[in-house]
C-alpha cells in the first residue's frame, strides 16, 4: 500500500497522519514533538518506521500533533509548545544538580495542554475505532511529558506509552496516581549527557513506574538530548510485537516483515 499523508484538526490541534490506504487500523500511535520545535518535528519517524517494516505499514496509522502554543511572539518563529518554560531556570538547576524543584513541578498550563490533548486523542480514536489498548502515546521532551501527565491523570491504559528524554514533574501527585493506575508498558530512553533535562529525574520516574505495576524497558545512551537509531529500532521492535498480537485476532490484514 501507498504512504499518505494529510493534515488533519482533532481538537483544535493541526496533526499530520501518515498511513497506507486503509481506513481503519490496527494501531493508532500519536507521537508529541518537543519544546521549541516546529509541529512536523517527528513526522518523519512515521514513513522511517513504515519503510523499515512492512507489518508496520499494514497496521499503524501515525499522528503527529502540533502543539497549540506558537512561539514566534518569544522570537521563535515557527516553533511551538505545549506550555512556557523557564528555560532561565532550566539552566540554574543543571548547575546545582539540585532537582528537587523541577521533580515537584506542575508547569503552567500543562494540565491545559493534556486536556486538550486527551480530548484530541480521543476523537482520533473514535474518528479510526481504535480502543486504548491498541492506542500507542508518547513524544520527545516535552511530549514525553504531557503524554505521561495524561496516562497518569486521565488514567489512560495505552498499549504502550513512550517516554524519550522525558522527566519526572509533580512527584506527589504522579505519586499518587501512579499507585491508583493499573500499569502499562512503557518505553523510556535518556541519554547521560542530556544537558537539558539531566538523567537524574528521569531514573526516578522510571523507578516510579517500575514500583507500580507499569513495565518499564529502558534505555540508557551516551548522548545528549535526543532520540538515537537505536531507540527508535526498539520502538519499531515494540510496535512489531504489538502488531502481531493484533494479527493474530485479525489474521486477515496479515502482512510478512
Amino acid at each position: 500500500m501507498p504512504i499518505s499523508a494529510s493534515v488533519e484538526s482533532f481538537n483544535q490541534l493541526d496533526c499530520i497522519v501518515i498511513s497506507d490506504a486503509s481506513e481503519t487500523p490496527d494501531l493508532l500511535v500519536v507521537l508529541c514533538h518537543g519544546f521549541g520545535a516546529p509541529g512536523d518535528d517527528l513526522a518523519d519517524f512515521g514513513p522511517w518506521l513504515m519503510q523499515n517494516s512492512p507489518l508496520l505499514a499494514a497496521r499503524c496509522r501515525f499522528v503527529f500533533p502540533a502543539a497549540p502554543l506558537d512561539l514566534a511572539r518569544y522570537g521563535m518563529p515557527g516553533a511551538r509548545a505545549w506550555w512556557p518554560i523557564n528555560m532561565a531556570m532550566l539552566a540554574k538547576l543543571n548547575e546545582t544538580q539540585d532537582f528537587s524543584q523541577l521533580t515537584e513541578m506542575t508547569p503552567p498550563g500543562m494540565h491545559t495542554a493534556a486536556e486538550q490533548l486527551h480530548t484530541a486523542i480521543n476523537q482520533m480514536q473514535q474518528r479510526w475505532q481504535v480502543p486504548h489498548n491498541r492506542c500507542i502515546i508518547g513524544g520527545f521532551s516535552q511530549g514525553a511529558m504531557v503524554t505521561t501527565c495524561i496516562t497518569l491523570r486521565h488514567q489512560f491504559q495505552p498499549a504502550l506509552l513512550a517516554i524519550l528524554s522525558g522527566t519526572m514533574l509533580e512527584k506527589s501527585d504522579w505519586t499518587r496516581l501512579a499507585k491508583s493506575h493499573p500499569g502499562c508498558p512503557v518505553l523510556q530512553s535518556h541519554g547521560t549527557q542530556d544537558t537539558i533535562l539531566p538523567i537524574s529525574p528521569a531514573l526516578e520516574l522510571r523507578d516510579l513506574l517500575h514500583s507500580n505495576r507499569f513495565t518499564v524497558d529502558f534505555i540508557q545512551f551516551t548522548g545528549p538530548h535526543t532520540i538515537p537509531t537505536n531507540v527508535l529500532q526498539r520502538l519499531q521492535k515494540h510496535l512489531e510485537d504489538l502488531s502481531r498480537q493484533d494479527a493474530k485476532r485479525s489474521p486477515s490484514r496479515t502482512t510478512e516483515n
